[in-house]
């Protein structure tokens, strides 16, 4: 029986060529959307509020609560430094045990010889708490804002949905991408969503998006 690394492997291979995920994932996906999670002041309620309202929003039109995922989480190893089963993203999961959590270390992911600790979680949509994954994603750069990620830590978190073959990502408090195998599946995000695409890449998406209206 394969295990879950071996199923995340091969899920990749067949629909997204063997993609290594790392960030910006809007740059090597094939087709992609970049959406602005800014409005207003920085470090400001009302502005986090709007970061909050988009990312989930944006969440909510990419799963459904029954879709499978895959969850990514990396983050840069220092020293001896490890993903603990208490951090702050596996709190959010419903019923989360420690063995359904893989862990492995991946090296090369920007630079030569950089090292990131990561950790793989198969589960479904229902089970994640994602608004409060977005929230600590938003605060991260900002503390003592809270909840948020440890300031520096590198923490990247990638939501993999496996029933309609699209990734998620948010890199923090500006912005987020979302590839698909697919430019049809993005097209509902686009259209319903496209106030908020990010204006240095409208073009780029404009030109793949209409392409195959």
């Amino acid at each position: 029986m394969a295990t879950i690394k071996q199923k995340y492997r091969q899920y990749l291979e067949e629909n997204f060529k063997g993609l290594k995920i790392r960030t910006p994932i809007f740059f090597i996906g094939d087709f992609g959307l970049r959406f602005d999670l800014e409005k207003g002041e920085p470090d400001t309620d009302e502005y986090f509020i709007e970061v909050v309202k988009r990312s989930t929003s944006l969440f909510e039109a990419a799963f459904d609560p029954d879709d499978n995922l895959f969850l990514l989480f990396q983050e840069y190893k220092w020293r001896r430094k490890k993903i603990r089963f208490e951090n702050y993203c596996f709190k959010q999961i419903s019923a989360l045990r420690k063995e359904d959590v893989v862990y492995s270390v991946i090296r090369n992911v920007y630079e030569k010889d950089d090292i990131f600790n990561a950790a793989l979680l198969k589960l479904k949509t229902n089970r994640i708490n994602y608004k409060n994954i977005l929230t600590a994603t938003a605060n991260t750069d900002f503390p003592p804002r809270q909840p948020r990620f440890q300031f520096f830590s590198n923490v990247e978190i990638y939501f993999i949905n496996t029933t309609k073959n699209l990734i998620f990502h948010m890199y923090d408090d500006r912005g987020l991408d979302i590839i698909s195998s697919e430019a049809e599946t993005l097209k509902p995000i686009y259209t319903k969503f496209n106030d908020w695409i990010l204006e240095a890449n409208r073009e780029k998406i404009d030109e793949i998006m209409l392409s195959r209206a």
